[in-house]
């Protein structure tokens, strides 16, 4: 899979998964893979394994993070960290978009 259609098939479950991000499910708050049907969750995973970045693993972080209720990532609040987050997806949209 090329990043372009990893991004368009992982951007829209991210949005998703933002929008109900406040939804903790005792310890989980479903992150972007959990909005996909599972043979693209699959895609998903396989393309991760080889080619996670610093963006995907800092939405995994922050999905962590919101699970277990830690106010802060590394130092930034978690409402910071998220809009951060908001922007860098906003910067692959305009690219692979």
């Amino acid at each position: 899979m090329k990043t372009e259609d990893f991004y368009k098939l992982y951007i829209p479950a991210l949005e998703e998964a933002f929008r109900n991000d406040s939804v903790n499910y005792g310890f989980y708050v479903r992150p972007p893979e959990d909005y996909l049907n599972n043979d693209i969750a699959d895609l998903i995973a396989k393309y991760l394994e080889n080619n996670e970045d610093d963006f995907t693993e800092k939405v995994g972080y922050y999905f962590d993070a919101k699970s277990h209720n830690f106010p802060t990532i590394k130092g930034v609040s978690i409402d910071a960290y998220k809009e951060n987050l908001i922007d860098e997806m906003l910067k692959i949209k305009k690219k692979y978009f």
